[in-house]
């Protein structure tokens, strides 16, 4: 049987999994709901408002590439610190 899953839901399990960094199979078990049905909404960019569509998993590789692009800043800056010492 088959039941109709609420906006509401739909997204506290994909906030829950964009956020919290759950995995689909995580928020399945916890939720009730089909993995499928799940990864179908990932996919479509599932958003209650039709102008808000949201791609998860873009939104997980740009956040990726974010932490990739600080701990490279981060290097950097200490590079900086050492050759300012260095210098004086």
């Amino acid at each position: 049987m088959s039941w109709k899953v609420s906006n509401e839901l739909k997204n506290k399990i994909l906030d829950a999994i964009k956020n919290d960094g759950i995995t689909v199979r995580q928020a399945s078990e916890e939720y009730g709901v089909s993995t499928v049905s799940i990864y179908d909404w990932l996919r479509k960019g599932y958003s209650s408002e039709p102008w808000e569509k949201v791609n998860l998993w873009e939104i997980r590789r740009l956040n990726k590439d974010k932490e990739d692009l600080l701990i490279i800043i981060w290097a950097m800056q200490l590079e900086i610190n050492k050759l300012k010492k260095k210098k004086y």
